[in-house]
């Protein structure tokens, strides 16, 4: 049986003819939920005081098929549900979420939307015009790899992360044939929709002096259950670039083992710091909702750490009892923007949503964020994920996207070569393959601006030491550099 079953897949098995005695019987769903669920859920999926009713229009983690069988498997410690996958088999489990009432996937000519255009984009090398530049579009380089992030360690030197497992050098303008050494092995599944490898890069703050460089990525843990499939999971570690190599690494974040698992998508890894030197970084919640605000579990989370790895005494959740005391915040799907307000200090992050609900948010400690349970986003395929919009005790986003942008990377720009945008936020659109420019008055966007369109899609905006703006785009993989060729405004 598939372990992870999805009702828009038709699985086809091949039967052995047997005589009827001798095949085997499929689980009784109904007889199953009556054992086991129907105290808490009640006989008729009416609810009890333990559990609550069991109905289409009121699900808060999807509440299709898989929703239920994936709940069911895993249980949701914080609100008393146990997890059912050590009791029952998948097939049994299956067998319930069969049974139980569910919100149906739309039909195939609910789902069929129009082929897309080709995206139209601005060409490279060559000049964009802004509401207050002519900005010129340069190519660094067009030979990298699915890049993800990027750094600075000095004037004349560009770090580039390659989600295929690569940590490269631009130095001065030129790329190094050569990836750095040694660096850490990612799991990088076949899939067209992999989102997993080496993401962010960070410099230390006192990198000047120590040399520490901090990396995310998706690191594999072999599969006991099937030995061709490992199972994944974001990780952070730091260490240093001597003779071209990668040295000293230490491991400064590693979940349990218990919770990798092998889906390949929503590793999130966005890496900051903020002005007490306090590293941040976001986990997705890998395809396992349910868990974003389960204090308990890594996943939809972000997290706060001494760049040592040890948790700060002051952390929301440390003394918490069963909460991971290294958990900032929590309700978080694809957290892929991280960044310091220069002039507040406050987090700030873009969250990549489902059909609609990106957000620009301002993370606060202890904040709950709601995913899945309140989002302005629907199901890929049309459903209802959430009736909620709003409930008490969750944040707001300061803005969202509806429709999806497909919202990824994020910065405050800060710098010499574009004044008007000082303060202003770039931030790089997946879905639209966009960079643009968000103005804010106070804590409201008041205006939003697409600067450039690119032909690969753009996954994270970074400001140089001399000003100039650097994005990363996959399909072609390139680094391209923004500097302001006219000023328009006085």
């Amino acid at each position: 049986m598939n372990r992870f079953p999805s009702v828009n897949i038709i699985l086809t098995t091949l039967v052995v003819a047997l005589p009827l005695s001798l095949q085997a019987e499929e689980p009784d769903g109904k007889r199953l939920y009556e054992q086991n669920c129907a105290s808490c859920h009640g006989m008729q999926f009416q609810g009890s005081g333990i559990g609550p009713a069991l109905s289409p229009s009121t699900y808060m983690y999807g509440g299709q098929e898989w929703d239920v069988f994936r709940i069911a498997k895993n249980g949701l410690a914080s609100r008393g549900m146990p997890a059912f996958g050590s009791i029952l088999s998948d097939d049994e489990i299956n067998a319930i979420a069969k049974y139980v009432p569910t919100r149906k996937p739309a039909s195939e000519e609910q789902q069929e939307e129009a082929a897309p255009e080709p995206p139209k984009f601005d060409p490279a090398p060559g000049k964009v015009s802004t509401l207050d530049y002519e900005v010129n579009l340069e190519v660094i380089t067009d030979k990298l790899d699915t890049p993800w992030a990027i750094a600075f360690p000095d004037a004349n030197t560009v770090l580039v992360t390659e989600r295929v497992g690569r940590l490269r050098v631009i130095k001065n303008g030129k790329l190094d044939d050569r990836p750095i050494a040694g660096t850490p092995e990612v799991l990088v599944n076949p899939h067209k929709w992999n989102q997993g490898g080496l993401l962010d890069i960070a410099l230390d703050p006192d990198y000047a002096k120590n040399g520490w460089i901090y990396l995310s990525y998706s690191h594999p843990i072999p599969n006991k259950a099937d030995p061709d499939n490992p199972l994944g999971m974001t990780r952070v570690v730091r260490g240093k670039i001597k003779d071209h190599k990668w040295t000293q690494q230490e491991v400064i974040f590693e979940a349990a083992p218990e919770d990798y698992i092998d889906h390949f998508w929503h590793y999130a890894g966005r890496l900051t710091f903020d002005r007490q030197g306090y590293l941040y970084f976001s986990v997705g919640d890998r395809g396992l909702l349910e868990q974003a605000r389960e204090p308990g579990k890594p996943f939809g989370k972000f997290h706060r750490l001494h760049p040592d790895g040890r948790v700060p005494a002051d952390n929301p959740f440390r003394n918490k009892p069963g909460a991971l005391p290294s958990l900032f915040s929590l309700g978080h799907r694809n957290p892929q923007g991280l960044a310091i307000h220069p002039e507040t200090g406050q987090l700030w992050s873009t969250e990549h949503g489902p059909r609609g609900g990106d957000e620009l948010n301002i993370l606060k400690p202890g904040g709950d964020y709601g995913w899945p349970n309140v989002s302005y986003g629907i199901n890929y395929e049309g459903t209802i994920l959430t009736p909620h919009t709003r409930m008490d005790g969750v944040e707001q986003p300061v803005i969202y996207w509806r429709p999806s942008i497909g919202v990824s990377g994020m910065t405050f720009y800060q710098g010499r070569q574009f004044p008007l945008w000082q303060n202003k936020i770039l931030v790089t659109a997946l879905g639209q393959r966009q960079l643009r420019l968000l103005t804010l008055d106070g804590e409201r966007v008041q205006h939003e601006e697409i600067l450039v369109r690119f032909e690969g899609r753009p996954y994270e905006p970074a400001v140089a030491p001399d000003g100039s703006i650097y994005v990363v785009t996959d399909s072609p993989g390139k680094l391209l550099r923004l500097t302001a060729a006219v000023e328009r405004k006085l």
